[in-house]
């Protein structure tokens, strides 16, 4: 669940802007080769971008001109929020200076807002049903735990995240829990809690 909407100024994005900075954002949230596809089919369909254009914009300084303001909310589980706000706001704030750069836009600051909204557990409607942080989790990777894998040789320090299926490097700042032993690695916060619950109710 990642939902990102941008509000701009009436005008200042055309259909292919709007098009370029929203495959930025994905791209950069979701990757390319390194999530299994299993989990990418439901991740990227729980990938939302889409944009407002406001009819009326005035600052301080009165109406609005060029380079174009926007104001940015990225909604994610709250869960999520501590873990995900700073590389979300990387990613969006890159797609935005991509075209920035190709406009020839030079900015004073002050005029991009980018703000992490989480959400509580009950109050996301996934599906349109009330959920938590763990149920979207879970059905974003059920296809991916429902599948039949074979035994596979990783390289030396690497596991994969027995939630989502992404490689994950073992190392002072991986995610990590221990069991029976073994050290288990997950790619982000959300999946090791998911992973953890799961256990509880098992």
């Amino acid at each position: 669940m990642n939902l990102i909407e941008i509000t701009y100024p009436q005008g200042a994005l055309e259909p292919e802007a709007r098009t370029a900075i929203a495959e930025r954002i994905a791209t950069g949230l979701l990757g390319t080769d390194e999530i299994p596809p299993e989990t990418l089919r439901r991740a990227r369909r729980m990938t939302h971008v889409l944009f407002h254009e406001a009819a009326s914009w005035s600052t301080g300084d009165g109406p609005v001109d060029d380079p174009p303001p926007y104001l940015v909310t990225i909604t994610v589980p709250e869960a999520w929020r501590a873990d995900v706000s700073r590389p979300c706001m990387g990613i969006v704030r890159a797609a935005l200076r991509r075209h920035d750069e190709a406009r020839g836009h030079v900015r004073a600051g002050g005029d991009v807002w980018i703000t992490v909204v989480g959400i509580a557990d009950g109050d996301i409607g996934l599906n349109g049903s009330p959920a938590t942080a763990r149920d979207v989790v879970n059905y974003m990777t059920e296809e991916y735990r429902a599948a039949e894998r074979p035994d596979e040789d990783l390289p030396d320090g690497v596991v994969r995240d027995p939630i989502c299926g992404m490689r994950v490097r073992l190392g002072p700042s991986a995610i990590t829990l221990e069991r029976d032993g073994k050290t288990v690695g997950f790619c982000a916060v959300g999946c090791r809690d998911t992973y953890a619950a799961n256990e509880t109710v098992a």
